[in-house]
């Protein structure tokens, strides 16, 4: 009996700094991207309870076991507990749901709209360099295909996103007659809907793949099915040292999407 208490502190111990040392390493990977956003500050928030409880364990039990003798200490605990359990299955949920969107088969020559990103004054970002990467591959594979390249011009960007991938693509040797820029949007729900209707207007192919990052696809799939789009996926890589932050942001994303934007 003494042997299986050991055990089992040895056992709590173990996984205690087993998640301390997960949390450090996820709240440095946070920090490391440098990218400021909904999805790194509730990341960082996330893991820091993980490991201040983990840290804290001891304490935390003695607290719940005072709390459970009242009625409203339980509904608290069990609550908690609820909420905790919530969480951890949403979390896993989401990253199915992501997962399963960068999955989705795409046809041969399809008409592809890329999904723009942040340009530095007239240069891609690391991320939607990736993304035309992926597109440039595409469209050699793909000789008939042609592309919509989506995406408008922010504050602190000298071109359109559009027009950054449209110089991109060329320069690479794709010719400007299989592109055509849409470059008045400002959101996903706007680089689809604006893009269905280049799609409309000159008599594209109707059977269309979304280019963007994996973890953005299924959103992107979502969009799409409301407005009357059947569409594929073609998801490119991301930057790992960003991967941490927008990936959480895209889950806080995902919900606000299914539920308030119908």
């Amino acid at each position: 009996m003494e042997s299986k208490k050991i055990g089992i502190l040895i056992t709590e111990i173990l996984i205690r700094v087993f998640l301390i040392i997960l949390s450090c390493m996820m709240i440095f990977w946070y920090l490391d991207s440098h990218f400021v956003s909904l999805g790194s500050i509730a990341g960082i928030i996330f893991f820091s309870i993980i490991g201040i409880c983990s840290l804290f364990w001891n304490l935390i039990r003695f607290v719940c076991r005072k709390l459970l003798k009242s009625k409203v200490g339980k509904i608290i605990v069990y609550g908690m507990m609820i909420l905790s359990c919530m969480i951890v299955l949403y979390i896993i949920s989401a990253l199915g749901l992501m997962i399963y969107g960068a999955k989705r088969p795409t046809a041969d020559n399809s008409t592809v709209i890329v999904l723009g990103c942040e340009v530095r004054g007239t240069v891609p970002s690391h991320a939607l360099k990736c993304r035309l990467d992926t597109a440039f591959q595409y469209l050699n594979d793909n000789p008939s295909a042609k592309a919509i390249l989506s995406g408008g011009r922010g504050s602190n960007e000298s071109i359109s996103e559009a027009q950054c991938m449209f110089n991109y693509l060329t320069e690479k040797g794709i010719s400007a007659e299989r592109l055509f820029m849409e470059d008045k949007s400002t959101s996903t729900d706007e680089n689809i809907r604006f893009s269905k209707k280049i799609i409309d207007e000159n008599g594209l192919d109707q059977n269309i793949a979304i280019i963007t990052d994996w973890y953005h696809e299924f959103r992107a799939s979502v969009i799409c099915d409301r407005n009357g789009i059947s569409s594929g996926s073609i998801p490119s890589s991301i930057p790992a040292y960003i991967t941490a932050s927008l990936v959480t942001r895209e889950m806080i994303a995902i919900p606000y999407e299914l539920l308030f934007r119908q």
